[in-house]
Formats: C-alpha cells, sequence, structure tokens
C-alpha cells in the first residue's frame, strides 16, 4: 500500500530478508557500517559497540549502523516530538481541544519517513479521507435535522429552559443536557444510522479492493464515526465538530511538510538510486557465491545445509526487491529533483535491471540441481541420446512414484556415469574452470554498474561531480568491454572445455543409443544461465553509459503529471496488504486465469441477449458477488459499526458512552476487522501487545514526567522526548508483519499521555483521569472492540486455511498458462531458413514472459505470508499441516525458476536448432504435453474442491516421458530416427545446442516439481485407491520395458 508504511517497511524487509548484510549505504554513497563518527579516536569503544550490535536482531543493528536511517530516526522523532509540545503551552492546548493529541497521533499513523512526494500523496490521502468523512457527516446532520420531529425539539428545549430557570451557568447546564441525551430523537438517530451503515460498507470495500487507500479508509471511518456518534445529541446542526481533530492533524501535516522538507530532505529519484545500489550489491554477490558452490561437494548443497540455505535466502533477498523496483517509478515523475537522471531515465533503466534479476536468480537452479539427494547417493538418472541427444535428467525421488521403467534407467545411467568418470562431481572442476573468466568479468561489471550509480546518486550537489562520475563511467566501460571479450571468448573457445570430459562419449554415441550425458545437460545448463546473465548485466551496462553519456550535468527536473497514479492505487496488491492484516485473496470458487476467465462459459445458461436476460444476468453476478470473502467483510463490517455505535443514541447509555470515550472501542472494532479469521486471530495478538506495551510505556513516561502532580511542560517534554526514541525507532523500521502492534503501541502511549494531559489543562466533559486511569480504561476499550469484533467474525467465519489452499490452486494454475504459453512458443511451426523473425527471440515476448515470471513470484510470495499466519486459526478441528502447505509454495516458487530458466533458453535458441528437433524432442511430444497439462489441471482442481484425486489417474511424468519418447521411436521410421540424433551429435558441440539443453533440463525440473506437488495434493485432499493397481501397473511395466 502506498502509505507510511510502504516505503519505510522497504529499509526493515531487507535487513530481514538478507542477514548476511549488515551494512548499508548512507545518502553519501559510504558504507555505514566502517568504523565510527569521524573524528573519533580507536579504542575498545568501538569494539564493544560493535559486539553489542551484533547480538542485536539484524533489522536494529543494520538501521542502527546506517547513517542515512539513523537521519530518518531523527526526522520522525523531531516531528513526534513537537506535534505533543504542542499540547504544552495553555493557549495552543485550548485553542486545539480535546483530540488536540491526534497531531502526535498521526505522526505514528504517518510519519515522515519517505520521499517527499510520496509522504504528499499519504498526507493527501489522510486528508481527503478526513474532509469526505466530515463532507457525508455534515449532510447527515443535514438530513438528520430535517427528518427531526420539531414538537418534540420544542418540548425538550422547553423543559430545559425550565430547568435552567435561576441558574448562574445555564450554558454548562445545557451543555451537559446535551451529552446526557436529552435532546435524542428517534427519527434523527435513524438518518444518522442509515449514513453510517452505508458509508461504513463502502469504506470497507475499499479496505478490501483498493488496500493502498487505507489511511484514507480509516480518516474518512473515524470521521464519520465521530458525526454520527456525537451529532445526534444536538439539537441544532453542529457541522463543526470535528474541527478539533483536524486541527490537530493540520498541524501534524504542517510540521511533517517542513521537516520532511527542510531536515535531511531526499527525493524519491534519490532513495530509488539508493536502492538499487543495494541490489546491484546483492546480484553481485549472488554471482560471486557461485564459485562456492562450484568449490563445495553434492551433500553440501542438499536442502537445509548452511551454504544451500545461503543461497536461498540470497535469491529471496534479490526477488523479494521485484516489487520495490517496480511500484515507487508510479511516483517518480511526480517531483522537483536536482541531479542528471529524471524519473523518466530512472524507468528507462529499470527493464534491464528486472531482467538481471530475473536471470540472476535463476542460477540457484544450478545448486538445486548438484545438491540432489540422487548425486549424494549414486543413483543420479543420467541422460542419452536416443532420438534426439536429448538429456533424461531424472530428478524424481521415490516417494514421488518410482516405477520399475524409471529404476531401470537410473541403474544402467548410473553405472555408465561411474565407469566413464562422469558423474557431476567428476566434472565439477571443469566447470569451474572454464566459467571463471566470466563469472569475474559479470561480478566486476556489476561493482562497476554500482559505482556509476552511486557517483551519479551521491554526487548531486559536489563540485567535482563530472570528475568523480567521469571516472567510474571510466572504468565502467572497461569492466562492460571485459565483459564482452569474456563472453566472446567463453561462446566461441572456453566452452568447449566442458564437452572434453565426454569426447570418448560422443564418439560412442554414433554408434550406440543410450550414453551418460547427464553431466554435459547440467554443465550446459550452468554454462548457459551464465551467458544469459552476462547478456543481461551487459545490456544493463550499455543503458546505463547510454544514459550517462547523454546527461552529463546536473539540473533541476520538474514534476511530469500522475497520469498514472489513479490506476495503480485501484491495483490489489498482493504483499503490502499483508502488513496491515489486509488480504484479498480468492472466493470460494478461487482465483481464476487470465486463460480461464479468457474461455470460461456458464454452463447452466448462454450468454443473454435481451434487456430482461441482461438485467437477470446483473442480478446473479451481484447475488454471486455477495458471497465473496471481501463483500462478507463490508457486511460485517457496517453491522458491527451499527451495533456498537447504537449505545451513543440510546438515552440511557449515551452520557456514559461520551464520558468514557466509548468511540475508541468502535473504531478498535472497526479496524480489527480482517476478511479472514487467521488475519483476524493474528491481528489479535499484535494489537493487544501492541495495547499492552504502550500502555505500560505511556504510564511510565507520565509518572516521570510529572510525578505526583499535574503535569510539568518541562518534565513531560522531556520524558516523551526520550520514550518517543524506541517507539518511532520501531515504528519505522520493525519488519513488515510487527506494524499492526508497533502502530497500536504507539497509538496507545498517545493517548495515555495525551488524555493523561488533556486531564489537567482543559475542561471537558466525562474527563477519563491520568496515567493508570487512562491505561485500564484504554485496555478495556481494546477488549470490548475485539470481542464485538470476534463474535461478528464467527457468522459465519471465513477461513483463511481454505483461502491459503484456494490461492494455491490458482497459482498452480497460473503455472500451468506459463507451461503452455512456453510450449506453444516452443511448437510454432515457423519455417526453418525462412527470412521472418523468430517471434520467440522478439522484445514484446520476452516483456510478456518476464511480466508473467514476476507476477507468478509475487503471488507466490504473498501467499508464503498468508500461509504464515493461517496457523493461527487454531486447531480445534485437528492440526493444519502448515508445513504441507508450506512445501507447496516452496515447489511453485522452485517450479517458477525452472519456468524462467526455460523461457530464456527459448529466447536464445537458434530457430533452424528448434524446428529441425521438433520431430525427436522428447518433452515437445504432443501425447506427453497432454500428460502435463492434465497434471496440472487434476491438481488445481483438486485443491480448489477439496476432491481427492483418484489413484489411477496418477503417472510419474518422467516415465510418461520415457514411454511416449520410447514409443516414438518404436513407431517413428528408423531411418528417420537415425538422421535426426546423428544430427544431435553433430551438434552436441555447438554453442546453439547449450541453449537447447538447458531448455530440456528446466522442462525436467518443471516434471519434478509437478510429481511433488500431485504427491503434496494427495496427502493434503486424499486420494482415491483402485485395489490391485500399482502391482498390475508394475507387472505389466516389467514384461512391457522397452530398452
Amino acid at each position: 500500500m502506498a502509505s507510511s508504511g510502504s516505503i519505510d517497511r522497504e529499509t526493515a524487509a531487507e535487513s530481514t530478508r538478507d542477514p548476511e548484510k549488515t551494512q548499508r549505504e548512507d545518502a553519501s554513497g559510504t558504507p555505514a557500517g566502517h568504523g565510527v563518527t569521524p573524528g573519533a579516536s580507536p579504542g575498545s569503544t568501538p569494539g564493544l559497540m560493535k559486539a553489542f550490535l551484533d547480538k542485536l536482531p539484524p533489522w536494529i543493528a543494520t538501521n542502527l549502523r546506517s547513517r542515512r536511517s539513523l537521519k530518518l530516526w531523527a526526522r520522525c522523532w523531531l516531528a513526534s516530538w513537537v506535534c505533543f509540545v504542542l499540547l504544552l503551552p495553555n493557549k495552543s492546548v485550548t485553542q486545539l481541544g480535546n483530540a488536540a493529541f491526534f497531531a502526535l497521533l498521526g505522526s505514528f499513523m504517518a510519519p515522515p519517513n519517505v520521499p517527499l512526494q510520496i509522504y504528499i500523496f499519504i498526507l493527501s490521502t489522510l486528508v481527503i479521507g478526513l474532509c469526505l468523512g466530515w463532507g457525508i457527516g455534515a449532510a447527515a446532520m443535514r438530513a438528520a435535522l430535517a427528518a427531526r420531529n420539531q414538537d418534540l425539539l420544542r418540548e425538550q428545549l422547553l423543559k430545559t429552559e425550565q430547568s435552567a430557570a435561576g441558574l448562574a451557568n445555564v450554558d454548562a447546564l445545557f451543555q451537559a443536557s446535551i451529552f446526557e441525551g436529552n435532546f435524542l430523537d428517534a427519527r434523527s438517530s435513524v438518518v444518522f444510522g442509515c449514513f453510517l451503515g452505508v458509508l461504513a460498507f463502502g469504506f470497507a470495500l475499499i479496505r478490501a479492493y483498493a488496500p493502498k487507500l487505507i489511511i484514507l479508509s480509516v480518516f474518512a471511518t473515524v470521521s464519520m464515526d465521530v458525526f454520527c456518534s456525537y451529532d445526534p445529541l444536538f439539537p441544532f446542526g453542529e457541522y463543526t465538530i470535528i474541527l478539533s481533530l483536524v486541527e490537530s492533524l493540520a498541524c501534524y501535516v504542517g510540521i511533517g511538510l517542513i521537516l520532511i522538507t527542510f531536515l535531511f530532505p531526499e527525493t524519491l529519484n534519490h532513495a530509488y538510486l539508493l536502492g538499487i545500489s543495494s541490489l546491484l550489491d546483492n546480484l553481485k554477490g549472488m554471482i560471486e557465491m557461485q564459485d562456492e558452490i562450484l568449490n563445495a561437494q553434492p551433500e553440501d548443497l542438499a536442502l537445509g545445509t548452511p551454504l544451500m540455505t545461503k543461497m536461498m535466502g540470497s535469491r529471496a533477498a534479490v526477488v523479494g526487491r521485484i516489487q520495490q523496483v517496480t511500484s515507487p517509478l508510479t511516483f517518480i515523475n511526480f517531483e522537483f529533483s536536482w541531479g542528471k537522471w529524471n524519473g523518466q531515465d530512472i524507468k528507462k533503466l529499470s527493464e534491464p535491471l528486472l531482467a538481471v534479476i530475473a536471470r540472476v536468480a535463476s542460477l540457484q537452479s544450478f545448486a538445486k540441481m548438484i545438491g540432489h539427494p540422487y548425486l549424494q547417493t549414486g543413483e543420479s538418472s543420467v541422460i542419452s541420446l536416443p532420438s534426439t541427444s536429448e538429456s533424461t535428467v531424472e530428478d524424481a525421488t521415490p516417494m514421488f512414484g518410482d516405477t520399475h521403467l524409471l529404476r531401470h534407467y537410473r541403474k544402467y545411467y548410473h553405472d555408465a556415469e561411474a565407469a566413464h568418470h562422469v558423474r557431476i562431481v567428476d566434472v565439477l572442476p571443469t566447470i569451474r574452470s572454464a566459467t571463471l573468466d566470466l563469472r569475474t568479468a559479470c561480478a566486476s561489471c556489476l561493482g562497476a554498474l554500482k559505482s556509476v550509480i552511486d557517483a551519479v546518486n551521491t554526487k548531486r550537489y559536489a563540485r567535482d561531480n563530472v570528475e568523480v562520475t567521469d571516472v567510474a563511467l571510466s572504468a565502467l566501460r572497461q569492466q562492460a568491454a571485459a565483459l564482452d571479450a569474456a563472453l566472446e571468448a567463453f561462446k566461441t573457445s572456453q566452452r568447449q572445455a566442458l564437452v572434453q570430459p565426454f569426447e570418448s562419449l560422443l564418439q560412442r554415441a554414433e554408434k550406440e543409443r543410450d550414453v551418460p550425458l547427464r553431466s554435459l545437460y547440467i554443465s550446459y545448463c550452468f554454462a548457459a544461465m551464465l551467458i544469459v546473465v552476462g547478456d543481461a548485466v551487459n545490456g544493463l551496462a550499455k543503458a546505463v553509459l547510454a544514459l550517462a553519456e547523454r546527461r552529463t550535468r546536473n539540473r533541476l527536473w520538474w514534476p511530469q503529471g500522475l497520469r498514472h497514479v489513479g490506476q495503480v492505487l485501484m491495483q490489489r496488491s498482493s504483499s503490502g496488504e499483508q502488513a496491515l492484516g489486509e488480504d484479498g485473496v480468492p472466493d470460494d470458487g478461487g482465483q481464476e486465469t487470465r486463460e480461464e476467465k479468457s474461455y470460461k462459459l456458464d454452463p447452466d445458461s448462454r450468454p443473454p441477449t435481451n434487456f430482461m436476460q441482461r438485467i437477470a444476468n446483473h442480478i446473479h453476478n451481484v447475488y454471486r458477488w455477495s458471497r465473496t470473502p471481501e463483500a462478507l467483510f463490508a457486511i460485517k463490517y457496517a453491522a458491527i459499526t451499527i451495533l456498537l455505535w447504537l449505545p451513543s443514541v440510546l438515552k440511557s447509555s449515551a452520557h456514559f458512552v461520551y464520558a468514557q470515550k466509548g468511540l475508541w472501542a468502535l473504531i478498535m472494532a472497526q479496524t480489527t476487522l480482517n476478511i479472514y479469521v487467521s488475519d483476524q486471530i493474528f491481528n489479535y495478538a499484535l494489537r493487544l501487545l501492541g495495547t499492552f506495551v504502550g500502555a505500560l510505556v505511556g504510564m511510565v513516561c507520565w509518572y516521570i514526567g510529572s510525578g505526583h502532580g499535574n503535569g510539568s511542560p518541562y518534565g513531560m517534554g522531556a520524558s516523551v522526548a526520550v520514550f518517543l526514541l524506541p517507539l518511532i525507532f520501531c515504528r519505522i523500521f520493525s519488519p513488515p508483519q510487527y506494524l499492526q502492534g508497533v502502530v497500536m503501541s504507539g497509538a496507545t502511549f498517545t493517548l495515555v499521555v495525551g488524555y493523561s494531559w488533556l486531564d489537567e489543562h482543559i475542561a471537558v466533559i466525562g474527563n477519563v483521569g491520568k496515567g493508570w486511569s487512562v491505561a485500564w480504561r484504554r485496555w478495556v476499550l481494546v477488549m470490548i472492540g475485539c470481542l464485538a469484533s470476534f463474535v461478528i467474525m464467527m457468522l459465519p467465519p471465513t477461513s483463511g486455511r481454505k483461502a491459503v489452499r484456494l490461492r494455491n490452486a490458482s497459482t498452480i494454475s497460473s503455472l500451468s498458462y506459463i507451461y503452455s504459453h512456453l510450449m506453444a512458443s516452443w511448437i510454432s511451426d515457423l519455417r526453418a531458413g525462412s527470412d521472418e523473425k523468430d517471434h520467440i527471440q522478439g522484445h514484446d515476448w520476452r516483456v510478456k514472459f518476464r511480466g508473467l515470471i514476476c507476477e507468478a513470484g509475487e503471488q507466490l510470495q504473498a501467499l508464503r505470508a498468508q500461509t504464515a499466519i493461517a496457523r493461527w486459526e487454531g486447531n480445534i478441528r485437528g492440526v493444519w499441516p502448515k508445513e504441507d502447505y508450506e512445501r507447496l509454495v516452496n515447489v511453485q516458487a522452485e517450479m517458477v525458476g525452472s519456468l524462467a530458466l526455460l523461457g530464456g533458453a527459448l529466447a536464445h535458441l537458434d530457430r533452424n536448432m528448434r524446428i529441425a528437433f521438433l520431430q525427436y524432442t522428447k518433452v515437445v511430444n504432443p501425447n506427453f504435453i497432454s500428460d502435463v497439462v492434465s497434471t496440472f489441471s487434476h491438481i488445481s482442481q483438486s485443491l480448489r474442491t477439496g476432491e481427492p484425486l483418484h489413484r489411477a489417474q496418477y503417472q510419474n511424468l518422467l516415465d510418461r516421458l520415457h514411454y511416449h519418447g520410447d514409443m516414438a521411436y518404436s513407431a517413428y521410421a528408423q531411418e528417420t530416427q537415425e538422421r535426426g540424433r546423428k544430427e544431435a551429435i553433430n551438434a552436441v558441440t555447438s554453442y546453439e545446442y547449450m541453449f537447447y539443453a538447458s531448455g530440456i533440463v528446466a522442462v525436467f525440473q518443471v516434471l519434478e516439481g509437478l510429481n511433488e506437488l500431485r504427491s503434496i495434493t494427495a496427502k493434503l485432499c486424499g486420494e482415491v485407491p483402485l485395489e490391485g493397481f500399482d502391482r498390475w501397473r508394475e507387472e505389466y511395466d516389467r514384461v512391457h520395458l522397452v530398452v
């Protein structure tokens, strides 16, 4: 969401995703963790400080070491402290009224920890929401006054006047009569209730469908709550009842804008380039890590080992930055900035940068291949050249349905590999030496790119900015030229070293059908990945050089508009939503992919053809929508709002609700209500813990600052200044999953300190006391709101666990769509030798495919977070298989990497080779493609409906691949097969064949993942047995085995 949590959470999330990286570069481009304050003498203190910081969680230690983070902390702390100082002078607190503490509360809700234009947008949503609620509340007030019974009003006024006869302070009595509910009118209250219910329903839909506007929704709802809770008490129009709240927030808006403009100002342009610099560092580290992988033993790369965990953590950190690369670009043109590059220039770099991210992230696949259990046990499935020189990289494990055919191939190839010394462990030294120059050139080029980015970004106002940038550009040109040379050398000569261990086998392949070339295919796969990475890095380097040569001087850049902001705001985020407990996941039918939506028909009726049918169809769609989780959430939200609002318009309870600030129970119930049960229970845990901590800190702060008195301005100013430091630090740097609790701590602290001060310094009806008195009342109100939202949540409950299952079904369908997209491209019937350009190698195809991969990755990231939260529903009906669902997500993430590898291979594969080998390539056998798509569909439908799979439908896809390949070999003309095999033998040493081999390996990895998905789904949803089927299939395969 584009709120105060969006940019600051990137800092915290970066530190939690990459615990190995404990230093961050500040705005000057200097690593923040190097040394101590300039001028400080060395001694034991820095060593002790470093030891202390090393013991802290990474998100704390990293930000304490970063000068940029410390500046951010100072700015946000000063904004909050100044907001509290406004309460200290009598004149200001009297002017602001009983909602004066909302300035401090606003500083916790939307701290100035983001670049200026995003902060302006956040404040705009806050102000618009407040004004929207104010305007609608005023309209409700006008309508309620028109509906009020005038005879009853005159009677109520007359009775009050008679009661005030002879009293010295008539105004005080009249005011007391208002808040005791003496002027309540049923008609007026009904009007307010209708407005409140309808608007609560609408703002709940904003929370569900446009979570980026959650601040607008929250403040509009609070404004309406105030109007509809207090205005029914007044016998006349009170249109400025929220003026105190508006004035207080206006003070914070002014303070925040002044500080963010003049105290350590930062543009989005600068912040974005800082993030790119850090990202390039991570990418460079991933490439350098390949040296560790190539020097490791296969058992060191098994799942769960330190090296593999480090590799997966680095990949997760890189993939997690994709959204950070794309989301700020919406606002990057809406700012004044001084520098060489404007927002449009930076946008042009995003596409080559995303290409580098996607391709570097795919390097994990190589480590996974080496660390596969079969390679450690000596049971690796090796490849052959049966009909296409195609390697059957069979990584299926016995638990996923080994068959007699697979065991036969595995034993045969393992013996052959060992006999010819071409196991993967035997060829790793060759891979390491052959790729050393290319890996070094890629890493060095990324380092030079980082230096250029830093020079452009951190020398905006320096006199030597041109000289420093020229030096960095000169180094980048040298590294880019070195990378070009390394790529050319590898493509022409160095790659031949990979074939040397297999020369004798390739000679045998001219006469024999099956030879063990699995390790060669894996070597080719790594080489192809490195070439793709090198090309991507080279493309980014050329884009940066071209841009730097065009923009040589710093200048002032003007804003260019907000054309796309509205469209982005209405998008349903998949990751930012979880930070505040929002999660727009599929309805009971599951989320549909684009492919399903394009071709899906209604089995119960044809499309409407006349006006009445269209009306009925719209009504049917509304009915279907009313059963979705989002619609149920909005209905519950409106219902709980009305139920907790009623006591404020009943004469017997109106005064009690006002005096005890019962409005906060209503607000708490609204903010704790979530779409899914698991999210809401997790929300409870965080908010209750946050309330307790905030109340405790608030009481300690109050009693330290005021002692036993009414509060000293100097004592309270000093006390609040100290206690705000840790609260603000946690608010701006804590991991996203803890944000709800942190915000609640700050809000409770604000209410305890604020109400305690107001109690002693302004006269209001129903003072709630100070210190402990405020704290326990606040706790009770929070509990009332939580209890109310819990009750309404259970009528009926919307399971987050079911949502996890449905979203898994949807993401698997998305993977099926990507697989189908790639297979359709592979089998396209472009004639070899024609002059027409292959669309697979076109720019549009690559952009579309990269978008599909990035979208799938973001969906799986959100699903992983939702899976972690779903366990909060408890184990009432039985233990929820959390580990199985986590593995389901992890396998899909691995499949996304394999599909990315396949897409990259197809994009670089020579079209003539692709077309020539179509008839001989097992993985594009039409019957096999049907088997794969059917398996995707069976798994997705089983998860979507909860129905069990059938045992007779199970087929190990690797077994099916061999079956279709052998059947094709038997049926196809032998001379044609032999001709194809000889063509493959001749091509196996060519440059283009590396990408062909890489594509084959990628398909086998997809098959392995799909086999595991099927096994996990059968474990989750069940499996219908067919008695004697497994025994009969084993016997049948043994008899009909084709060797």
